[in-house]
């Protein structure tokens, strides 16, 4: 019983890091990390290959193990969860964006991006398909802002809008 209460844990504080581990390599591979992924993709294998062979050494055992790995599969998860909400909630303001509008039309939306402190360059383009628009682009301080400027464009009749993170943004 000792031996199943001892293994049980491990499978379950195991699965909890391979949970933990496999999504830190996501960030570290959307950060283009690719060392990192790497490094943290070879101790997700052993981890994972650890409480797999665990499992399948005691199961005949004692099929009460399954439980402990589904446990510890949804408390990871939940970890995971909160553990991203709380990266977020502390990168809300540090991250930056890039943002390019085309119009044609909607006249007033510079003079509304101004008085709201927005900082863009404005050109007028003849596109391929012969029409004039109005071209847009600049940076963007964080997601408060980037949101912002959504809610503004919102409910504007024949835009394209591309916003996209920046890892680093110039002043030039």
């Amino acid at each position: 019983m000792q031996a199943l209460l001892v293994s049980g844990i491990i499978v379950f504080l195991g699965r909890i890091l391979q949970d933990l581990a496999f999504n830190f390599k996501i960030e570290m591979f959307n950060r283009g990390k690719l060392s990192g992924v790497f490094g943290i993709n070879f101790l997700e294998s052993i981890i994972g290959m650890t409480v797999i062979a665990m499992v399948v050494k005691f199961i005949d055992k004692d099929p009460k193990l399954l439980v402990f790995l589904g446990l510890g599969s949804s408390v990871g998860g939940v970890i995971v969860i909160k553990l991203r909400d709380m990266m977020n909630k502390r990168l809300v303001g540090q991250r930056k964006y890039y943002a390019r509008i085309s119009y044609t039309g909607n006249e007033d939306l510079v003079d509304i991006l101004k008085e709201d402190g927005y900082i863009f360059t404005l050109e007028q383009k003849e596109f391929l398909d012969g029409k004039k628009r109005t071209l847009l682009e600049g940076s963007l301080e964080n997601r408060d802002r980037k949101e912002r400027l959504k809610s503004h464009l919102k409910g504007r009749p024949d835009k394209l809008v591309t916003i996209i993170p920046a890892k680093e943004v110039y002043w030039v």
